[in-house]
């Protein structure tokens, strides 16, 4: 990719974001089960591919994107095709575990069960983004060493784990929560 030019770049995520989403439903996938997996999860997260050139993409779903133009581009049947659906289907599920892991982690750490708000919740501008910053490194390094998150979208739980220091809960008893949470 360090070939690349800038525009060729920007050309290629074009190209992947004008395919619309009753094309991808159709045509990605060669069975009807993987097809509903793939559809299922797409229906929980936003339709990243189905944005116009206007609108701006996560940068964390451009491997989704990448994977979804494999699976358009190769013929039906094929060991390549074959081989972008599993890889696509492994980084949905991959997403899917991260997702149910953070969860767990907010739940075990504040041992409370309505945990969704700390997801996304931030502070006021003005605030840093945690006041504990050895207990936020701590957490991120073992979120990172116990639940596989290495990706760009796995540190998207990075607020959260903020919110976790920033409520003044006990680092050890953060970094259980994540061991307990990320058993395999």
């Amino acid at each position: 990719m360090s070939s690349l030019g800038h525009f060729q770049v920007l050309v290629i995520l074009y190209a992947l974001l004008v395919f619309s989403a009753e094309s991808r439903k159709t045509q990605l996938f060669d069975t009807e089960s993987r097809a509903e997996e793939y559809e299922n999860y797409e229906n929980k997260v936003s339709c990243f591919s189905c944005k116009r050139v206007s609108q701006a993409v996560d940068a964390r779903d451009i491997p989704l994107l990448y994977l979804e133009k494999e699976i358009q581009n190769a013929p039906v049947g094929s060991p390549q095709r074959q081989e972008a659906e599993k890889n696509l289907l492994e980084e949905i599920n991959h997403r899917k575990q991260i997702d149910q892991n953070i969860i767990e982690i907010l739940r075990l750490s504040l041992k409370r069960t309505n945990v969704l708000d700390l997801l996304t919740s931030t502070r006021t501008t003005g605030q840093p983004l945690v006041d504990d910053w050895d207990c936020f490194k701590t957490l991120v390094k073992s979120f990172k060493n116990q639940c596989g998150a290495k990706m760009v979208y796995d540190m998207k739980y990075t607020g959260a784990l903020a919110n976790i220091c920033n409520m003044g809960v006990d680092v050890k008893q953060a970094v259980s929560a994540i061991e307990q949470a990320c058993v395999h």
